[in-house]
């Protein structure tokens, strides 16, 4: 081998390393990562924010952690990893937890539990523990009913016993719930009397509607009905009150019609007198004759004569 394609080796290798230290020589943070450096198994500095890091090759590497939710899932089979509920039935679930690293406390992931499956690993311990104290509480008929409110407790249940962890639990679901096949035939059966129940009740409840709908239009008949008697009662009222003042006007005008007529007898007779004393010429005999005259007896011609 000549000395050229020696020399020409050379530099190939020399180029191969140089490549080698200078990849292992820099790291680039993402964004939504942190680091944290390690040389020769010690931790140094502080948490590396974003961006493009030079440190010592080979020795020295920047272990690095994903701040994005994250979601960790815990199944437990019906029979013996089951949970056992207050009336001894044995019941399997699906877990759900939804978490996120705490960039505060990115240093205990390293320092103390060197990797993210020791974290999982608390977790799951922790999912199961929970679960089977909470499902404890409950029968299985209540675990039907109060999914919502199990799920919640196991949600807090969580939250106290990963408070040391570096990590923040955002929601914790429980997607799914298992039991004996006997027991889905129970649950089936009831709701299908429940639903019997149901429609029942709906049943129950229209015929009470329609009674108080036909109560309600004979509420309406009857007060219609006292509303025509009323104003029957005020127009025959009224009527009455006419008449009176129809006969009062009658009465009042006879009296009026009587007055006249004796004004008129009376100025009949004033007449008469006032023509009796245009004719007068002095001598008119008295109407009144006296039986006697001075000194004796005044004899009256016979009829006959």
């Amino acid at each position: 081998m000549n000395k050229g394609i020696k020399r020409l080796i050379a530099t190939g290798v020399v180029l191969v390393a140089i490549v080698v230290v200078c990849v292992n020589s820099c790291t680039v943070v993402s964004p939504n990562e942190r680091g944290v450096k390690v040389t020769l198994g010690q931790v140094e500095g502080d948490v590396i924010q974003p961006g493009m890091k030079f440190h010592a090759p080979f020795i020295t590497r920047i272990r690095k952690f994903r701040l994005e939710p994250k979601t960790y899932e815990v199944s437990f089979s019906c029979g013996s990893d089951g949970a056992i509920t207050k009336d001894m039935q044995t019941v399997g679930s699906t877990v759900a937890v939804r978490y996120i690293y705490d960039e505060k406390r990115i240093m205990d992931i390293v320092t103390r539990y060197q990797n993210d499956q020791v974290i999982q690993g608390a977790m799951r311990d922790n999912v199961k523990a929970s679960l089977k104290e909470t499902v404890g509480q409950y029968s299985i008929y209540d675990l039907v009913e109060k999914q919502n409110e199990v799920t919640s407790k196991v949600a807090q249940a969580m939250l106290s016993r990963m408070a040391d962890y570096p990590i923040d639990i955002s929601q914790t679901t429980i997607t799914n719930w298992d039991w004996s096949d006997d027991f889905d035939k129970q649950i089936k059966e009831t709701a299908n009397r429940a639903q019997e129940v149901k429609k029942a009740e709906q049943d129950l409840k229209l015929a009470e509607q329609n009674a108080q709908k036909q109560v309600k239009e004979a509420e309406a008949k009857k007060a219609a009905i006292e509303q025509e008697a009323e104003a029957a009662l005020i127009k025959a009222q009224k009527e009455a009150e006419a008449k009176k003042v129809e006969a009062d006007a009658l009465a009042y005008y006879n009296s009026k019609v009587a007055q006249n007529y004796q004004v008129e007898i009376k100025l009949k007779e004033l007449e008469i007198e006032l023509e009796k004393a245009k004719k007068w010429d002095g001598r008119q005999v008295p109407e009144y004759v006296p039986l006697t005259a001075a000194g004796g007896i005044v004899n009256l011609p016979n009829a006959k004569d």
